[in-house]
């Protein structure tokens, strides 16, 4: 049977080593010198070699005849850590031998002499794993280690490993292994294993490793199994789905086109076609990463592919900063949301950015300047809420200055109260009618709401709802309806839940306000009702029943 890629081609020297040159360094003049440490932590992204530097460095120590550092993998000790045979290189897998016990017999066994290398040497992988108590037992181990006895430890976490394990290792941080250092390596292959392979597509398979060069050499095994010894790029995208920005960036050109139908009907068509809707949003969320990326100018052409590059480009030059960042936390949040229909999440995510985008351009398109010219005819302002100001110019200079929304100190048109009134009311009414539409959903959101009463319950006693400015305003019939409500919001907790949904539902932060309806404000203050005593009882959910005179 053959051997796969990735074990016929593992490093057998310290040269050998892709993309670690400042370990590989450190290690042959620690073996030249003979200054071999008692014990080493190797720590990194997987696939970068940490365990084969493990083993090549037990080959260094136990070598019969060095080469500047290097095993000359041809005498028995060598030999038999190559052919897994050595009874002085003892591997364990601290996934599966992660209790006290192991560790403890460890201990014990490390103390006997090797039996014909000049070491023993111990390779811990996954160390991370090991428990709290089996760190305490391997820690008194590294404290007073037998002089034949070296330790390896190797793990892709080194965050969970103790801080006195940590510091009684010398310690190598491994990192990820450069594209084109992983394209190099798999042309080498490629050449001896008589692949006829272009650069583009090493370049494919060299992205989508992530600095593995283990994953590197699966995917191009898998990738010669399944087309043989020829093998095209685009053999490699339709195989590995490589090309998944392709279809946000075509959800994401239709919002920027302001065309949010043709991007939810893009939605359905992919997921009908059998893409999986979670892995689309997964997309999405890729692509706010890569765009970032891109309009920073922190990626290069290499690392993203021509295609992929050019299309990030134009996508990134149409979109701002925060329009990106607010992406980004849409479809974030959007993946944590779960759903009967497997695409509302996705769905309501587009629907989100789609309205943050058109809001960006409106509030771009509201920007004014005012530009001051010799010419003798106003200079127009842009369109605004209300109706247009035209100003003269000041003086002869024709530099810009930023205009705010407040009129300026000079002369202008005056404008009339009927038209600001009804532009008010207008917008007014839009706010309203917003709020009419959503009060369902909000009500919904609160049902679980409150400390005493339930506050969706409270809310659906409102007899009236209305928005000014920054306020949305509670009307109530009764006052011991408000009083409850005024009870209940009293409460931080429960206060800070209410300004919560009402930002998520209305899309703004609203101070709240609680009145009763004018023709019910004297004759619902009855003189018991304005007692403090009944007040107290009413609020802890009593109700006037029936009054009587003095």
């Amino acid at each position: 049977m053959s051997e796969v890629l990735y074990r016929k081609w593992r490093p057998g020297t310290l040269n050998d080593l892709v993309g670690q040159d400042h370990i590989t360094k450190t290690l042959l003049n620690a073996v030249n010198s003979d200054r071999i440490s008692h014990a080493y932590l190797f720590c990194g992204p997987r696939g970068t070699g940490k365990t084969s530097t493990a083993r090549i460095l037990a080959k260094s120590i136990n070598c019969e005849s060095t080469n500047q550092g290097e095993p000359d993998n041809n005498c028995a000790q060598c030999e038999n850590i190559n052919l897994g045979r050595s009874m002085d290189l003892i591997e364990i897998d601290g996934a599966s031998n992660r209790r006290i016990a192991d560790i403890r017999e460890l201990s014990e066994k490390i103390h006997y002499s090797p039996t014909s290398a000049k070491k023993k040497v111990y390779i811990i992988d996954e160390v991370h794993m090991l428990t709290q108590e089996a760190f305490n037992a391997l820690l008194k181990t590294l404290e007073e280690p037998p002089n034949h006895a070296v330790l390896i430890l190797a793990t892709t976490d080194v965050q969970k490993i103790p801080s006195t394990i940590v510091s009684r290792c010398q310690r190598f941080d491994f990192k990820r292994i450069p594209l084109d250092a992983i394209s190099h390596k798999l042309k080498l292959v490629c050449e001896s294993e008589s692949v006829d392979i272009s650069s583009d597509a090493l370049d494919l398979i060299a992205r989508k490793s992530t600095g593995s060069l283990r994953d590197a050499e699966n995917f191009l095994e898998q990738a010669i199994v399944t087309f043989g010894t020829t093998i095209s790029v685009g053999n490699l995208i339709d195989f590995f789905n490589i090309d998944d920005h392709q279809l946000p960036i075509q959800i994401m050109n239709k919002l920027i086109l302001s065309d949010l139908k043709g991007a939810l009907i893009s939605v359905s068509d992919f997921y009908e076609k059998g893409k999986d809707a979670d892995q689309i949003l997964l997309n999405m969320i890729e692509l706010a990463r890569s765009l970032i990326l891109v309009k920073a100018k922190v990626v290069s052409e290499k690392e993203l592919g021509e295609s992929t590059w050019k299309s990030l480009t134009s996508v990134a030059s149409k979109l701002e900063m925060p329009d990106l960042i607010n992406m980004a936390k849409i479809f974030s949040a959007a993946q944590l949301q779960t759903s009967i229909t497997p695409t509302f999440p996705l769905e309501i995510g587009i629907v989100q950015v789609f309205v943050n985008l058109r809001d960006s351009h409106k509030e771009i398109s509201q920007t004014y300047y005012q530009v001051n010219s010799t010419q003798s005819k106003p200079t127009p302002v842009l369109n605004t809420p209300h109706k247009a100001i035209e100003i003269k110019p000041v003086n002869n200079s024709p530099e810009l200055h930023p205009v705010t929304t407040t009129p300026p100190p000079f002369k202008s048109k005056p404008v009339e109260s009927k038209e600001i009134l009804k532009s008010i009311n207008h917008v007014r009414e839009g706010l309203s009618g917003e709020l009419d539409s959503k009060w369902s959903e909000l009500i919904k959101s609160l049902r679980q709401t409150g400390h005493r009463f339930n506050l969706g319950a409270l809310l659906r006693g409102c007899h009236d709802k209305d928005i000014e400015g920054d306020f949305l305003i509670f009307k109530f019939k009764h006052v011991s309806h408000m009083e409850r409500l005024q009870t209940e919001i009293d409460n931080p907790t429960v206060f800070a839940e209410l300004n919560k949904v009402i930002q998520d539902i209305l899309a703004k932060e609203y101070k709240i306000k609680i009145e009763l309806l004018n023709d019910n404000q004297n004759s619902n203050q009855s003189p018991s009702q304005k007692s403090h005593l009944v007040k107290t009882v009413q609020a802890m959910g009593a109700r006037i029943i029936e009054e009587r005179g003095k």
